[in-house]
C-alpha cells in the first residue's frame, strides 16, 4: 500500500530543466474533505475531452464538468468501496490524485492525475513504477483502463509495460504482468 509513502526523486529522475541538487519529496496521503476543490481542478485538467463541449455558456459547461466529477466519484465508490483514495503532494502541496484498489491478485489503478504544471517531470512514472514494484513483491499484477482517445496516457502506460488485454470500445483494459 502506498498510503503515507514518501517517494524521493532527485533531479536526475526529472525531465524538467531544474539545475539544482534539491531532492523532490512526493508523498501519497489519504484524501480528506479539504481536498475536494483540488480534486475538481485535477479532474478538469486531466479531462481535456470535456473542454470540447460547445454551444453552451461557460457557467453551464462548469456545471456539467462538476456533475461529471461527482458521477465519477460516486461510480468509483460503488464499484470499489474498499478503494484507497489518495492525494499526491510535493513538499506538502497537493499536486495530484491516486485512487487505487488493492485486490487479492490484482492492484487496480482507478485514477491517477497530476495538475498540468507537474506533468512531464517523471512524477507519474515514479508513482506508477512504485505501484508495480509493490505489486510484484506480493506476486500480483496491476490493471487499469485508458479512454480510447487518451493516446498520451496509452503511450505512457505502454512504456511502463502495460499491455491491452481487452478493447472495450470506449476504453482499453490494460494490465502489467511482471
Amino acid at each position: 500500500m502506498l498510503k503515507g509513502m514518501i517517494i524521493n526523486m532527485d533531479n536526475n529522475e526529472q525531465k524538467s530543466s531544474m539545475n539544482t541538487e534539491e531532492e523532490i519529496n512526493i508523498s501519497i496521503e489519504v484524501l480528506e474533505a479539504k481536498h475536494e476543490d483540488m480534486l475538481l481542478k485535477i479532474f478538469k485538467e486531466s479531462r481535456q475531452d470535456l473542454t470540447w463541449i460547445s454551444g453552451i455558456t461557460e457557467e453551464q459547461k462548469e456545471s456539467i464538468i462538476a456533475q461529471q466529477f461527482m458521477m465519477e466519484q460516486q461510480q468509483l465508490m460503488e464499484m470499489y468501496p474498499e478503494a484507497q483514495l489518495n492525494i499526491i503532494t510535493m513538499h506538502g502541496k497537493p499536486i495530484g490524485r491516486l485512487y487505487i484498489y488493492y485486490g487479492k491478485t490484482v492492484d487496480r489503478i482507478l485514477e491517477i492525475g497530476l495538475l498540468e504544471e507537474y506533468r512531464g517531470r517523471g512524477i507519474g512514472r515514479k508513482i506508477v513504477t512504485t505501484v508495480i514494484e509493490n505489486a510484484v513483491e506480493k506476486k500480483k499484477t496491476v490493471s487499469l483502463q485508458v479512454a480510447w482517445f487518451n493516446q498520451g496516457a496509452y503511450a505512457f502506460y505502454e512504456k511502463l509495460g502495460f499491455k491491452v488485454v481487452e478493447n472495450k470500445g470506449i476504453a482499453y483494459e490494460m494490465k502489467c504482468i511482471p
